[in-house]
């Protein structure tokens, strides 16, 4: 019998952790598959068949709401002055998406088309009731 504190279960409780937000509701059960890639972050399959990437500030912070220990960075590691694709400081390159500071994660937005692109929505919507599968008719 395996013991609870194995490092695999401690990885596929940290990967469980982290998937669990992105499964569709009444999803439940465990990851199919992970690996830890060299940097510090982890790779999950989730129960569902997507492929879920977590860089290491991701993963720390999971490992600190779940009270696990941290973990030693390899010393074989990739080259510490390389810059690495998800750690680029968006104020060094002048990137700000919303420039007013403010967010709207998790808000509803609705989007109004000014009169003159109406006929793009109509054309959009056209398109997607030919699409369609004609319903069977009620003989009945």
């Amino acid at each position: 019998m395996e013991s609870k504190t194995s490092p695999d279960a401690l990885l596929n409780k940290l990967a469980a952790h982290l998937a669990k937000p992105f499964l569709l509701p009444g999803q439940s059960g465990q990851p199919l598959s992970l690996r830890c890639l060299p940097d510090g972050g982890l790779v999950v399959i989730a129960a569902d068949g997507r492929k879920l990437w977590f860089t290491k500030r991701e993963v720390d912070r999971a490992r600190q709401q779940l009270d696990m220990p941290g973990v030693k960075p390899d010393a074989s590691a990739a080259d510490p002055k390389a810059p690495r694709l998800h750690d680029i400081d968006a104020s060094k390159i002048g990137y700000h998406p919303n420039p007013s500071g403010m967010t709207r994660d998790g808000l509803s937005e609705i989007i109004v088309l000014p009169k003159d692109l109406k006929h793009l929505e109509e054309k959009v919507n056209a398109n997607a009731r030919k699409r369609q599968k004609p319903r069977p008719s009620n003989p009945g």
